[in-house]
């Protein structure tokens, strides 16, 4: 039976038994921020094993994309593991329960898959009677054929760190003794491959809070797994997954496109290079993109696993991404999605193969390099060198241990996490102190109170109390006049920068003093003011009041709200691929990061722009609740992955516009937002776009900036607003004709000069050497002068330097006949380069380069002769 026979199959025997067909929900699990990917088929029906939230079936039947990389390393080695599968399940929401569920099961294997019945073995959980009766008494399969496993084999935890769960019985076919280890006693639960277990029954009882507690479930439920590559390998009688029909058509495309048959040492990277196409296919179709966090660097482990097994074979171009088609043309009949986002995934895809590839050489020579010494001196591979093959080559970790234990050479993990963390308290914020002291004096201070009480949503002023004072460098009990320090109080209206929001400025003062607060921080649950005291003396335990720059606090909610309203939008127009990735707000402009694959178009930037001004307009109430976390997801609120989040949470509705997880300073009407205007739209990395906007004060001072503008242009112009463009125009074209005749001059002038730079070559053997210096010459020149001595001296080779702006400009060239004797630039330059603190490099004809210290150019031109008589005497 082909695949996608089966995915008929097994949905039409399930709908034909009253169960409801619910396609499957995004890779990217949409209202479970505990989940990178979505791993099971379960994970979109959490709320309704839970009870949270209500549907209008009790019954469903699946086919789910899932993502697991647990066991990333074994994939393509082994016959059965993947990344990317999809997994066939079945469900029940207080309606049936085991006794139904085993009897489908049998069912379906028996009488649809025509299964060989005497090969099927079973497991239960060890205790569960039930399940053992039902399996033996009712649908017969004898008691020899049963096996009782332990909580560990037959007790299924739930998806993510909460959920339903509960014991559950597996469904085994027997390979035969062919594929066994030979004991008398083997059968499920044995670490041979003899027993193929291929479908999970959970029988859910409990629902697993976050703290790892089992509470009995409002109604018991059926959740079960099937594996879909698995079960192919049953039905169509095969050992492995890549023999499945579906796999054999991708590794035909591989195979044909690279020119090489699929045996011996090939299949382990073709094996790689399928599986991994179909994965990064899927997860980017649904909004997840290659980056340095979370979900993003999952798939960049994946791709640049794919590359170096891809390196292997002899591709040193991008390749990945033309497999997207095949992986299109064959699942795009059941996930249309991947359809249309098929042109934006490639596009990704081959961006990111190219900027990996630049450096995937230079990296494995390396990692080698370092293999090699490590064998050698039969030590481990430390971790400040895995820590640079991440950093300078972009080696995942992951990669670099698997490459390394192929060669029996282990990695110091420890060594390596160790300078991890030093690379990330380099990138702490600025306003920690370098040297970790004021760090730990944060910790200190806010270790000696209690949570600040936040009275900010409501109100701008409070009357409060001094709990603790620092200076700038320790905790003291008086802060004075002139003095910069932190003030920490009981109560306050200031918000803490968090969230992508900005601290508030403002005032605390007492009856003998007055401090302006000039930033406001957030550490855990307390509140840090900085401050300086602008007069008298403040003291700890001092009655004071507090306020906060009202106005200041007016545009900073308009901003936060917009980018609220911005991601409600950018979903309407470009899909619900959008999730927010980060953002920046403040008083006078905002940034929200996002995710999406290429660059919007002007018109989807003018649609969007509309869309959240005309919901300003409409004056929408924007409202703010507090609920269970699980009720905000369940009605829609958008979550951003990554962000913790506590069992009750504060919920932000801007009419039935937009609805987000939100903990910062909103409008109460959408009017006072007044106007919203798209700056800027850019990439801050692959498969992120930012969009950078001002409303109100934003917007007033780009209005003056902009009158200042026009009125400066028409002035140095001499032109007047209505004939301003014509004028300009005019000075534009006259501007490009005087440059064009100056290039010629120079031409002119440099081709005079040509001969007198060749006569003074240096003979070596056939070839003549020029070595000469162009000061204040760009690329282009330098190549137009290789280009005229290599044009007039037939066998010759040239190196040319220029010093411009303060940098250093190289280039190499040579003859057809001088590569012939012996000429490589690329190798020249690349030895030549760091003379100057540069790099670069290219093909034998020709080679460029860049360095940074012109100091050192006339030492390099001295040493390059040698250079070349070397390759022309070897």
């Amino acid at each position: 039976m082909r695949v996608k026979d089966l995915r008929v199959s097994f949905i039409e025997y399930f709908t034909s038994r009253n169960h409801r067909h619910v396609h499957s929900s995004p890779l990217i699990p949409k209202d479970d921020p505990t989940l990178l990917f979505t791993t099971a088929g379960m994970v979109q029906f959490k709320p309704l094993f839970s009870g949270t939230v209500e549907a209008d079936y009790t019954c469903a039947t699946s086919i789910q994309k899932c993502l697991r990389t647990s066991d990333l390393k074994n994939v393509g080695r082994t016959k059965r593991h993947c990344t990317f599968f999809e997994m066939l399940g079945n469900f029940s929401f207080g309606d049936y329960f085991k006794r139904e569920a085993i009897q489908m099961a049998w069912e379906y294997s028996v009488d649809v898959l025509k299964l060989d019945e005497w090969k099927i073995w079973v497991s239960v959980y060890q205790d569960d009677d039930e399940a053992f009766d039902i399996w033996n008494k009712e649908v017969g399969v004898p008691a020899e054929r049963i096996v009782r496993l332990g909580k560990e084999d037959n007790f299924w935890g739930p998806a993510g760190d909460s959920g339903a769960c509960g014991p559950c019985s597996e469904l085994y076919i027997d390979k035969g003794e062919e594929n066994g280890c030979g004991s008398a006693d083997c059968k499920p639960g044995c670490d041979c491959d003899r027993f193929m277990e291929y479908w999970n029954l959970v029988f859910n009882q409990f629902n697993q809070d976050t703290s790892g507690n089992l509470l009995p479930l409002p109604k018991t439920g059926i959740d079960t797994g099937m594996g879909l590559e698995r079960l192919a390998t049953i039905t169509q009688n095969v050992s492995s997954i890549y023999e499945t029909d579906e796999f054999k058509q991708m590794i035909e495309f591989v195979c044909s496109s690279l020119k090489i048959e699929y045996t011996g040492k090939n299949r382990l990277p073709v094996n790689v290079i399928v599986e991994h196409a179909r994965a990064l296919t899927f997860a980017m179709a649904d909004g997840a993109y290659p980056s340095n966090e979370g979900r993003g660097y999952v798939l960049r482990r994946i791709l640049r696993r794919a590359l170096r097994f891809a390196r292997t074979l002899g591709v040193d171009e991008p390749f990945i991404y033309s497999v997207v088609d095949v992986v299109v043309d064959i699942f795009g009949e059941f996930y249309p999605e991947i359809i249309s986002a098929s042109k934006n995934v490639k596009k990704v895809l081959e961006g990111e193969e190219r900027r990996f590839l630049e450096t995937l050489e230079n990296g494995m020579q390396k990692i080698e390099q370092l293999i090699a010494l490590a064998k050698k001196n039969k030590s481990v591979l430390s971790g400040s060198d895995a820590f640079q093959l991440y950093d300078t080559f972009g080696f995942p970790i992951e990669m670099t241990t698997e490459m390394a234990q192929e060669e029996g050479v282990s990695v110091d993990m420890e060594a390596f996490h160790n300078e991890m963390e030093k690379q990330r308290q380099r990138g702490k914020e600025s306003w920690k102190a370098a040297d970790g002291s004021h760090e730990r004096l944060m910790g200190e201070l806010t270790g000696k109170v209690v949570d600040t009480v936040f009275a900010g949503y409501s109100d701008y002023t409070t009357d409060s109390v001094i709990t603790a004072l620092a200076s700038s460098d320790e905790i003291v009990n008086e802060l004075s006049e002139g003095e910069e320090g932190y003030i920490l109080l009981d109560k306050t209206p200031f918000y803490g920068e968090s969230g992508g929001q900005v601290g508030d400025h403002g005032y605390i003062e007492g009856e003998t003093f007055r401090a302006e607060v000039y930033d406001t921080k957030k550490s855990g649950g307390v509140i840090i003011h900085h401050v300086k005291i602008v007069s008298g003396n403040c003291r700890c335990k001092e009655a004071v009041h507090a306020g906060i720059d009202q106005i200041r606090r007016a545009l900073i909610k308009a901003n936060h709200t917009v980018t609220h309203l911005l991601q409600a939008a950018l979903r309407q127009v470009l899909g619900d691929h959008v999730k927010q990735s980060g953002s920046f707000v403040e008083a006078e402009r905002m940034r929200f990061d996002f995710t999406h694959f290429e660059a919007m178009s002007d018109k989807q930037l003018v649609d969007v722009e509309n869309l959240v001004n005309r919901k300003i307009w409409e004056n929408l109430e924007v409202t703010t609740l507090e609920m269970p976390i699980k009720e905000a997801l369940a009605l829609g609120a958008m979550a951003e992955f990554g962000e913790k989040y506590g069992s009750t949470v504060r919920v932000v509705a801007s009419g039935d516009f937009s609805m987000e997880l939100c903990g910062g300073t909103h409008v109460s009407r959408t009017s006072e937002i007044g106007i919203f205007k798209v700056m800027k739209e850019s990439s801050p990395g692959a498969g992120i776009r930012r969009i950078e906007g001002i409303t109100l004060k934003g917007v007033l001072d780009r209005v003056h900036y902009l009158e200042d503008l026009k009125n400066s242009i028409v002035q140095v112009s001499g032109a007047n607003e209505i004939n301003v463009i014509e004028k300009i125009s005019t000075l534009v074209e006259e501007n490009a004709q005087l440059r064009k005749e100056i290039a010629g001059l120079k031409k002119a002038d440099l081709a005079s000069g040509i001969d007198d730079i060749i006569a003074d070559a240096v003979k070596i053997g056939d070839v003549s050497v020029i070595v000469q210096r162009f000061d204040d010459a760009d690329n282009d020149t330098l190549r137009n002068s290789a280009d005229l001595i290599r044009q007039k001296c037939a066998d010759s080779v040239v190196f040319a330097a220029s010093v411009a702006g303060g940098k250093v400009i190289l280039l190499c060239a040579a003859t057809k006949s001088a590569v012939q004797a012996g000429i490589d630039c690329g190798a020249i330059i690349k030895a030549a380069a760091p003379i100057v603190g540069g790099g670069g490099g290219g093909r034998k004809d020709m080679a460029q380069a860049g360095g940074k210290n012109p100091e050192n150019t006339d030492e390099l031109l001295q040493k390059v002769t040698g250079l070349i008589a070397e390759q022309l005497k070897s």
